[in-house]
């Protein structure tokens, strides 16, 4: 678009030009700055010796050279706005200038940590399709500003949108394809009273959302924490308990047994807070709702963000939800989109917690479906080579501490419960075809149900490995764009003929689905096809 073409070079004066953050910016990066030199001043704290000073001198230099670096970082930083693209330049010593065409953008989120709101401050974050992370950070501008970033960029896409839309019949040539003044972009800040509100969660679902979360790594970070500033686990659980349960917990401590289900109990508590209390941060009022062809979420308690995603990146839907999860009917909603490299391994979370009836109606409005009545399961097949895996994992680690302690032998006892495990495998995985749309679903403890557009396949294919060949079956995979690398649609151990004609029959799909009305019926795969076993888009 020639700049020449629309006076919007004008209309964007007040951020053509180069701006620096807040000046506030200082402050917060040198308050950051501190537990780095506390971490490097601790031994002095704990322990005054003669070696431990050494430690002064690291703080000092590391002083010395943050300070200074902390302010050249702020001075040397800029940004500005075209109406073709956002350009920042940073860096010190080695100058970058990173030119982000606004086409190209499809999220600016707003985020606001602790310290930033108590300064007013918030960071801005660009991600854009085709790279696999932020693409550009603004840390920190002033809220209002932000905001405002947001808005003009919102503003020039728009304004990209409808120059290439074609030229409308009648003189209102001009009024589509004027954008809005720099200050009408400023103010129209989107609200969720602006579009369709979709769901607002309750606090209530916000902490029962918690119960459900059941994660050890904030157990294993937080007695890495104990072990480090040297609190014994009996002195924790002396404070936790109280002279009152001496008595109990000397009698745990007098029986291994005892001590083991105690342990996996407290364990399973902790982390059940814990995961209470991380739900509730990152989910608290939260609120999804659509507007201009997006979804907008509004959400956290610390650290507040604001975010979009453009339905029209989105790639496939998927349904999580455990088994504890399923009984009481709650279920999630993430969605895989182009480009972005987001939490859940790839995905973008839409709904975090919500009854299934709810989960199916936002989705309706991203992609029109109806669940299957039926699945098609795969080849039973699957359970001996899943028992197979599974047994060969436990004897991995087995085998070793048998070696050092004989009683370990006790873990064979799991390979009944394997075996179900296996079973339940099977249970749960199939596959089915319709409304334009491949359903796999998948998992045991977390269970996936993907939900893939014909017309979003980038590369479908059937593969078997040397152990499928010799039982006859193979794996079919289904790939978009933006797939995350750990979970994705696939479907396992079909019986090679039927994964031949799923194949074949998902490719016609794709072809009709593009192909002109008058265009007639796709041709069949041809043989080089048939024979390579994928197929690229």
């Amino acid at each position: 678009m020639a700049d020449d073409a629309t006076p919007l070079a004008d209309e964007a004066t007040p951020l053509a030009d180069g701006h620096r953050l807040h000046p506030m910016t200082l402050v917060q990066r040198l308050l950051l700055s501190l537990p780095g030199l506390v971490l490097l001043l601790l031994p002095v704290l704990r322990a005054p010796n003669r070696d431990a000073w050494l430690s002064v001198a690291f703080a000092v230099t590391y002083a010395v050279v943050a300070l200074p670096l902390i302010v050249l970082r702020y001075l040397r930083f800029r940004y500005r706005i075209t109406p073709q693209e956002l350009i920042i330049e940073s860096g010190v010593l080695t100058r970058r200038q990173r030119n982000i065409p606004v086409e190209r953008i499809q999220n600016v989120e707003i985020e606001q940590s602790l310290l930033p709101r108590l300064f007013g401050t918030a960071k801005v974050k660009i991600e854009t399709a085709g790279s696999s992370g932020t693409e550009g950070v603004l840390e920190f501008v002033g809220l209002d500003e932000a905001r405002r970033i947001r808005q003009i960029l919102r503003t020039y896409q728009q304004h990209q949108a409808a120059a290439s839309l074609p030229p409308p019949p009648s003189g209102e040539a001009h009024a589509a394809g004027k954008a809005p003044a720099a200050g009408e972009a400023a103010g129209a800040e989107t609200d969720p009273g602006a579009g369709t509100e979709l769901l607002s969660l309750p606090l209530r679902h916000v902490l029962l959302s918690g119960v459900f979360r059941f994660s050890l790594l904030y157990i294993a970070l937080i007695f890495s924490g104990l072990q480090y500033l040297n609190v014994e686990p009996e002195e924790m659980v002396d404070w936790m308990t109280g002279p009152r349960l001496d008595a109990f917990v000397a009698a745990v401590g007098d029986s291994p047994y005892l001590a083991a289900a105690a342990g996996i109990l407290l364990a399973a508590l902790l982390s059940w807070l814990t995961g209470i209390l991380v739900n509730l941060n990152k989910y608290h009022r939260f609120r999804l709702w659509l507007d201009a062809g997006k979804l907008h979420k509004r959400h956290g308690l610390l650290t507040v963000s604001e975010g979009t995603i453009p339905l029209r990146r989105v790639q496939a839907l998927i349904l999580r939800t455990n088994p504890l999860m399923e009984r009481f009917g709650w279920f999630a909603l993430q969605l895989q989109t182009m480009g972005l490299d987001v939490d859940q391994q790839g995905y973008q979370v839409a709904v975090p917690f919500a009854q299934k009836d709810d989960v199916l109606r936002i989705a309706g409005h991203i992609y029109p479906f109806s669940l299957p009545e039926a699945f098609r399961p795969v080849s039973r097949v699957t359970i001996r080579r899943t028992f197979v895996r599974y047994t060969l994992a436990l004897l991995a680690v087995v085998g070793p501490l048998a070696y050092l302690w004989r009683e370990a032998l006790w873990g064979l006892v799991l390979l009944p419960a394997l075996l179900y495990a296996a079973v339940l495998h099977y249970r749960y995985h199939g596959y089915a075809v319709q409304d334009g749309a491949l359903f796999v679903r998948r998992g045991i403890i977390r269970r996936y149900l993907w939900i893939v557009p014909v017309h979003k396949f980038q590369v479908f294919y059937a593969s078997a490995s040397l152990f499928q060949r010799r039982l006859g079956v193979k794996s079919l995979l289904v790939d978009t764009a933006g797939a995350g690398s750990f979970a994705y649609p696939e479907i396992v151990d079909l019986p090679a003929g039927e994964a031949d004609a799923l194949l074949d029959d998902l490719y016609r799909r794709f072809l009709a689905h593009f192909a002109p009305p008058s265009a007639g019926p796709p041709p069949p795969p041809s043989p080089a096809t048939q024979n390579n076993g994928s197929i690229s888009i």
